[in-house]
């Protein structure tokens, strides 16, 4: 890994605020609940710390973060490990592309809500158009929420997805001559 700039960081604050959001909810806690999990002794934390840890704009030190993961239940090297991914890898805050009829066509239950979206735009398209929309970050994040999911989750599963449209393309490339 290049060092990291400091719009990767920003990234990374904002992944890894978005996963914190997410396994909040998972427990069906508002802030407010959280909070009230958390502090069991004289160490009062704001609903607005909360909020901007979640909103990634304040960075959260390794040890509230450890705090924050044992109340959620959570592994901080699982959540720190998908941070990084999405940051990293070049697929958060960017835009990402959806192979339209492999997801209109989807039995994987994560991507289940977002099959008539794909059913109506392939529908929509030109037949000569290739069935590929591209999200930006605005978009994924609706999606996500459709989905009931986390973006780390959907934009794994819509990859997953592209992979397997992708394979199944060139296997059908592939048996098509000898036919």
């Amino acid at each position: 890994m290049n060092t990291p700039t400091s719009d990767q960081f920003d990234q990374f604050a904002r992944a890894l605020g978005e996963l914190l959001r997410s396994a909040r909810r998972e427990c069906g806690w508002t802030r407010k609940q959280m909070r009230a999990a958390m502090c069991a002794g004289d160490d009062e934390l704001s609903l607005q710390t909360l909020a901007s840890y979640e909103l990634g704009t304040r960075r959260i030190s390794v040890e509230r973060l450890v705090e924050v993961c044992a109340v959620l239940k959570k592994q901080p090297d699982e959540l720190l490990r998908r941070a990084t991914t999405l940051a990293f890898s070049g697929h958060y805050g960017t835009r990402i592309k959806v192979d339209l009829l492999g997801l209109a066509h989807t039995t994987d239950p994560r991507l289940r809500p977002l099959r008539r979206w794909a059913q109506v735009r392939t529908q929509q398209s030109p037949a000569e158009r290739i069935l590929v929309e591209e999200l930006d970050a605005t978009a994924l994040s609706a999606m996500a929420g459709i989905a009931g999911t986390s973006e780390y989750d959907l934009v794994q599963a819509l990859q997953e997805l592209r992979t397997v449209h992708d394979t199944g393309i060139q296997l059908a490339d592939a048996i098509s001559p000898a036919l």
